[in-house]
């Protein structure tokens, strides 16, 4: 609706994880660092957590998009599964046939023959599990036990686990300690900084086709980072939707007021009924203060008071 209107040759703050938007902070290109260097060194396990709308999975789909034809990956972008069918949804996804896996135990058989087979065309093969916090306890086990595929030098699969922070409280258990011993890589992604806020805006207007590199302003950004906490997935939806409220204003840059009207859209009834509770949370400490005051200085319950110092001084 907007396009036109910035001159974008699409829209720049799409949410899905488009590689050829990625912009990579110190942090995602530390992140990525990381997952190449666990595929070129057939790592068994790696973690990679980050708060939601981090970028964790857009870092995922930059890495596959890099990939040479030597890498095979299973990507389980919903891991909420029984064990039987993520093994069969694996085994599909990998390009095995499925039609006569009806147990566990076939589908573990088959994907081990599948996985020396690439072993010996010197293809590794990666399995990555998305939203990895999701993960029943007994399914978690599953994917450890997975990585017991291997050859006397050599893991034959090797897992990548996406998660949230409650994932590195759910490895920290001690059941899932032989899992924990496992990881060889793992890292933690972190927000935008103020100064990457504004380099990953206008990266993406540029990205669109943007000529004007000044579309949102020095205020607008500041109130873009405090409100985001620099996570991507925030700024893409705030963004979006201020360059909607400024076109329908026939404003061709956005300012600090578009972004806090913006975000009053956005948070619609729920922000004022947070307001509303605040301002009742106000009124009710002055309340308690007056009257503690009143109390104290004997002008509430004056008989009260008079009676306390008769009782003191007799």
């Amino acid at each position: 609706m907007y396009r036109k209107f910035y001159g974008f040759r699409e829209k720049p703050f799409e949410i899905t994880p488009d590689p050829s938007y990625v912009y990579l902070s110190e942090a995602h290109q530390e992140g990525l660092s990381y997952l190449q260097y666990a595929i070129k060194e057939r790592k068994g396990f790696s973690v990679i957590t980050g708060e939601a709308g981090t970028g964790k999975t857009t870092l995922v789909h930059k890495l596959l998009s890099s990939l040479d034809g030597s890498v095979r990956t299973c990507y389980v972008f919903n891991p909420m599964m029984e064990k039987a069918d993520f093994l069969n949804y694996i085994c599909h996804d990998l390009g095995i046939p499925t039609e006569e896996l009806k147990t566990r135990g076939q589908s573990l058989a088959a994907l081990h023959i599948f996985l020396l087979k690439c072993f010996t065309n010197n293809e590794k093969v990666f399995l990555i599990v998305d939203e990895a916090q999701c993960l029943d306890a007994d399914l978690l086990q599953e994917v450890r036990l997975l990585t017991n595929l291997e050859t006397a030098k050599f893991k034959l699969l090797h897992v990548v686990l996406l998660g949230q922070p409650e994932l590195t409280d759910i490895l920290n258990k001690r059941e899932f300690r032989p899992l924990k011993q496992r990881i060889t890589v793992r890292y933690d992604l972190r927000p935008l900084t103020a100064r990457e806020v504004r380099e990953y805006i206008n990266y993406r207007l540029k990205r669109a086709g943007s000529r004007n590199p000044v579309i949102f302003d020095s205020a607008a950004i500041q109130a873009i980072y405090k409100y985001s906490r620099g996570i991507p997935r925030v700024i893409n939806i705030l963004c979006d939707n201020a360059l909607l409220t400024g076109f329908s204003a026939g404003k061709t840059r956005i300012g600090k007021k578009i972004i806090k009207d913006t975000i009053r859209d956005i948070e619609g009834a729920n922000q004022n009924a947070k307001d509303s509770f605040k301002k009742k949370q106000r009124l009710i400490i002055v309340i308690v203060m007056i009257l503690t005051l009143l109390a104290l200085t004997g002008l509430l319950f004056p008989e009260t008071v008079a009676n306390l110092w008769r009782n003191i001084y007799g």
